[in-house]
């Protein structure tokens, strides 16, 4: 898609929309000595791909990257998967100014952004959403967050990451009714502050459809209101 959008919120950010490579990332791999990929296991051939393309490439040659996996959905939002991924980042002995990219829907860009909120007061970090759901809210902002015995989200921090980076391939390996499911957010956007994007739908019989322009161009649009909000508003009250 080529494009990117600037979100203000306690620092100024981007949203790439890229392939998720060391130069969508350079956000985060620059000055890193480490980084961790944390991704729920059924994402675990996407995180090997993306530990590989992060390794072997001259723009990362002085990261480690490790890869760190998590459960699958709300049940990686847990002490804990928490306390696990601190264990390797302390295994891995991570300091300051190394970083975490959260791989993975929306339960791992919360998870993963507390982890990173967390760990040392504060490290950076990167969320690359694979969910049509992430890339359009819960990528977008600082909310992190994880799930406990008083209730969801009721502990986290507000984060903003360093950089997100919407690849549009990874929509390739949802199943339809997780792409309707993260529609539900696009058109959110659309009542909010942009009928644009329900003309579209209404228009359109390819929406659904991974690598339609259509799509692309609602996802788009869904998170230029996004990060108009966050920019407003970072906690979004």
């Amino acid at each position: 898609m080529g494009v990117s959008i600037q979100v203000q919120a306690e620092h100024s950010y981007e949203v790439i929309f890229a392939k998720a490579n060391s130069h969508s990332l350079k956000a985060v791999l620059e000055g890193a000595s480490k980084v961790a990929i944390i991704a729920p296991a059924e994402l675990s051939d996407l995180a090997a791909a993306l530990e590989s393309e992060l390794s072997h490439h001259a723009d990362a040659s002085k990261s480690k990257i490790v890869t760190v996996l998590v459960g699958e959905g709300e049940s990686q939002k847990s002490v804990q998967q928490v306390e696990a991924c601190w264990t390797r980042l302390s295994q891995e002995h991570f300091r300051r100014n190394d970083a975490i990219i959260a791989l993975g829907g929306g339960a791992t860009t919360d998870v993963a952004g507390f982890v990173a909120a967390t760990w040392l007061r504060g490290i950076r970090w990167a969320a690359v959403p694979t969910s049509l759901a992430g890339m359009v809210d819960a990528a977008i902002g600082g909310k992190t967050g994880i799930n406990t015995s008083a209730g969801k989200n009721l502990v986290g921090a507000f984060h903003s990451p360093s950089v997100v980076v919407i690849d549009v391939h990874y929509l390739n390996t949802l199943p339809e009714p997780e792409l309707r499911a993260g529609m539900a957010e696009v058109i959110k956007c659309g009542f909010i502050a942009d009928r644009g994007i329900l003309d579209l739908i209404e228009n359109s019989e390819d929406f659904l459809e991974p690598n339609s322009p259509t799509l692309h161009e609602l996802i788009k649009r869904a998170v230029l209101v996004k990060a108009d909000v966050v920019s407003q508003d970072l906690r979004e009250s």
